[in-house]
């Protein structure tokens, strides 16, 4: 029986998820069943099983491994919650949104409480290059949130989306990879894993980019173009403007004049665009990347799994 490459690690990522539910949930929290649920409904547990995949082939300890691959998915479900109160999402893997269960306050703070536990995860490590990269990349992830938040026209090219994308997605993935290697005193390993990481991270942001415009509405939860229809432009978008400065379309959504049927009429040209294709192939040359940064690392079934896993993305 062939195995996925999560599939490797899940044992492990048993005994990660027992490490994430150590946390001291506060109890006066009225959403607090939705942030257990989110907890529990898990996701494809991407970055924790990323880091285990790293950690067992650079025979990592299983008590350090375990608690900063929990310290990932904590940090990420912060994100998620955050994400959720600034663009007003009503649901979370088929649940009401804690944003959508308590007030803003509230969840801001249900964020930044997790934000914090994951920092203990982290610590409890007990190695000091392990928390800095940590804390780096948390610095990261709010520098690119707030880039998003006031990405526009003047955000229309693909240099600041790049940059945008590296701190929102792709430094997490990156601290996903390195930690285990810092965790095993492997410089050179951690700097050849950050690189996988971080091309992982921009490929898989990227194709979720692409999926925003391409995939079925009712698969992915939301509908097409969501992005697009929040102010947000991601690369399709941008190829596709840059492609098409005749387009009125193109004008009025730049200009902000958005009359009915505008953001149909766009999102459907950018669907049907040769700007959904070069945006693959934006995703593919980081994915090529990341298999060059992994093939330093010694062979076997779980650097196998690593390139399975980058392959896949696309």
């Amino acid at each position: 029986m062939n195995l996925s490459p999560v599939d490797l690690v899940r044992k492990d990522l048993l005994s990660v998820e027992a490490r994430m539910k150590e946390f001291p949930v506060p109890s006066a929290v009225p959403a607090i069943e939705t942030l257990e649920h989110l907890l529990a409904a898990g996701g494809k547990r991407l970055r924790p099983a990323l880091s285990l995949l790293f950690g067992r082939m650079l025979s990592v300890p299983d008590d350090p491994l375990f608690h900063f691959s929990a310290s990932l998915e904590i940090v990420h479900t912060a994100t998620l919650i955050h994400d959720d109160l600034v663009d007003g999402s009503p649901v979370r893997r088929g649940i009401p949104t804690v944003a959508n269960k308590c007030s803003a306050g509230t969840a801001v703070l249900v964020g930044d409480f997790l934000f914090a536990w994951a920092a203990r995860l982290a610590a409890a490590t007990g190695s000091i290059p392990v928390v800095q990269k940590f804390a780096g990349a948390l610095s990261a992830i709010i520098d690119g949130e707030i880039r998003q938040m006031s990405s526009g026209e003047a955000d229309c090219t693909p240099d600041e989306y790049e940059r945008r994308i590296q701190n929102k997605t792709a430094a997490l993935f990156e601290v996903s990879c390195a930690g285990p290697a810092l965790l095993a005193d492997d410089i050179p390993s951690a700097d050849r894993a950050a690189e996988y990481g971080r091309a992982f991270g921009m490929a898989f942001q990227i194709a979720d980019d692409i999926l925003d415009f391409t995939g079925d509405s009712k698969a992915i939860g939301k509908p097409a173009g969501q992005d697009l229809r929040q102010g947000v432009i991601t690369l399709p978008a941008i190829l596709y403007f840059r492609a098409h400065p005749e387009d009125p379309d193109v004008s009025a959504y730049q200009s902000g004049t958005h009359e009915p049927g505008l953001l149909a009429r766009l999102i459907e040209k950018i669907r049907l665009s040769e700007a959904i294709e070069e945006s693959r192939e934006w995703a593919r040359r980081y994915i090529e990347r990341a298999l060059e940064a992994l093939a330093s690392f010694p062979g076997g079934l779980h650097r196998n799994a690593l390139e399975t896993l980058v392959s896949s993305i696309v």
